[in-house]
């Protein structure tokens, strides 16, 4: 994340992913099952999320990338995930992943203080082993992660949705190597996020300032995804959001046509780790 991204707007941006993921629960043709979204919807995350649409929020991908992170989880044979800035992510309590599944959130201070008793209160325990690391994925946000309990020996699904856009390219590779240095033969990722071209689009131009005003910049994007991933050892597919109404993905299931309208120039993308590879060193990578 660059030094302008305030955690008070990063708060306020994962509230908002939780408005998009109840109102796409409750539709009849909905792509994202999200029941316990609900729980951290307010009548002022509604009306702020009205307000940031009406600018330009690529909204249409949330519940894209929802069910991509959701499909990878439960068909990877994992026993531990990894969620990134996860905020209101609530995979550990909607999905039937089991007591022996162990799923670790990782988020700035205080992000995550009472999202457990909330969804508890609404009548959402945890399917699963949950454990909550506090810490700035800008800096040396690992030995929380191993202090909870992680095992790097071990094959684990990361998931990153929402991140990328708020980490500059040197963050995002610091981010990468930390991973790829966690992650054993048979790991996952999953992850979206801007073309270049999204960051460059004069239409945007407007929507972009209005993150900057709130404390969340947009200041991270690709350009090749699955080439930037290659070096550190992952193997990757990628398609960015504008494509699929033209050329369906076969790794996705089906989108429906009110999550591709209108298009939007932001990646989703899956990966694995099938062997030990070292990383790159201080220099970016090549994407």
């Amino acid at each position: 994340m660059s030094g302008e991204v305030r955690a008070g707007s990063v708060k306020l941006t994962s509230d908002w992913m939780a408005v998009i993921r109840a109102r796409e629960h409750v539709r009849p043709d909905a792509y994202l099952s999200d029941p316990c979204a609900a729980v951290f919807v307010t009548p002022a995350s509604e009306a702020e999320l009205d307000r940031v649409e009406a600018e330009g929020l690529p909204s249409q991908v949330v519940p894209i990338r929802g069910r991509l992170g959701d499909q990878t989880l439960l068909q990877s044979g994992v026993r531990q995930a990894v969620c990134l800035g996860s905020g209101t992510d609530t995979r550990a309590w909607r999905l039937p992943l089991g007591p022996a599944f162990t799923y670790y959130e990782v988020d700035l201070p205080g992000q995550l203080t009472g999202k457990r008793e909330m969804l508890a209160a609404a009548g959402f325990p945890a399917g699963c082993d949950v454990r909550q690391a506090e810490a700035d994925l800008r800096g040396d946000w690992t030995p929380a992660l191993l202090d909870a309990g992680f095992s790097p020996a071990e094959p684990v699904h990361w998931i990153a949705e929402g991140l990328f856009y708020y980490l500059t390219r040197p963050e995002a590779d610091t981010l990468l190597r930390a991973v790829t240095a966690l992650s054993a033969p048979g790991s996952w990722l999953t992850f979206d996020g801007p073309d270049d071209g999204f960051l460059h689009d004069p239409a945007r131009e407007g929507f972009l300032r209005g993150m900057r005003q709130r404390g969340a910049p947009f200041v991270g994007s690709f350009g090749d995804p699955v080439t930037w991933l290659a070096p550190y050892g992952w193997t990757g597919r990628a398609v960015l959001h504008r494509d699929l109404a033209a050329h369906p993905c076969p790794w996705l299931p089906a989108v429906p046509p009110h999550l591709l309208t209108p298009a939007q120039d932001v990646w989703f993308v899956q990966a694995r780790r099938d062997q030990l590879t070292a990383s790159p060193g201080a220099a970016s990578g090549p994407a």
